[in-house]
Parts: structure tokens; sequence; C-alpha cells
């Protein structure tokens, strides 16, 4: 009866330690989160480009995290899911318009935290922040 209850216990410790060393559990957040329906990935540098696989986007919008109201830099395929990953900030492909009003940060300023947020026509909405 012992042995039955060191046996278990060796096993009950194997499975824990197994857990604990999930590789998941060791990469960096932010290579793990999906924010909304799908992941969103960011380039780097000051105009970089937003990428996603969950195919075509209607909308491609950029704001400050401290004024997520206003839009910094956007562009829509209005009506159509158009915009192709990636889209690169700055850049306005053929058939689409530009969504900000007002200023618009066709490069962003290092140091300030953004939010990206790629729409697609049946709505399902992929986003990410990040700090050029």
């Amino acid at each position: 009866m012992t042995r039955l209850i060191r046996v278990l216990g060796l096993l009950m410790l194997s499975v824990l330690l197994l857990a604990a060393c999930d590789k998941s559990s060791t990469e960096p957040e932010e290579n793990n989160t999906v924010n909304g329906d799908f992941a969103v990935t960011v380039g780097s540098g000051t105009t970089p480009q937003y990428s996603w696989n969950a195919g075509n986007a209607f909308s491609v919008s950029v704001v400050r995290t401290a004024t997520p109201t206003t839009i910094v830099w956007g562009i829509a395929t209005p009506g159509q899911g158009n915009i192709a990953s990636p889209a690169t900030h700055g850049a306005i492909p053929a058939g689409a318009v530009p969504t900000a009003i007002g200023t618009v940060e066709s490069t962003l300023t290092s140091g300030v935290k953004y939010r990206v947020s790629v729409t697609l026509l049946d709505g399902k909405t992929g986003w990410t922040e990040f700090t050029p």
C-alpha cells in the first residue's frame, strides 16, 4: 500500500511539473493574446505594417490609447472587404478611402502608445496595442 501511495504521489508531481513547464507560459504575453476575434500583428518603426490572417478587411484604424475616440490614421473600403493584409501605415491602397478627420499621423510618434483595429465586413474585429 505504501508503494502505491508513493507511485501515485510521483505521478501527481510529474503532472504538476509538466503543467508548470508548458511552453506557452514562457512566451511573451503579447505573442499569445488574441484581442477580439483574431490576432493583429504590428511591424516595427513609425510606419509599420499591420498584418492579420482572417481574410480581407473592411477597415483598418489607428488611435492613440490616450484619446481612443480620435482616429489618427485609418482606411476603409465602404461596403466592401477589399483591404488585404498587410496594410502599411500611411498608405492608402487603391479603392480605399481615408477615415481620419483632423490631425492625421501618416508617421507615428516614437514612444506613444497606439491601438490598431482591423474590422472585417461581417463585423469581426481584431486589435492590438503597441508603441513604436
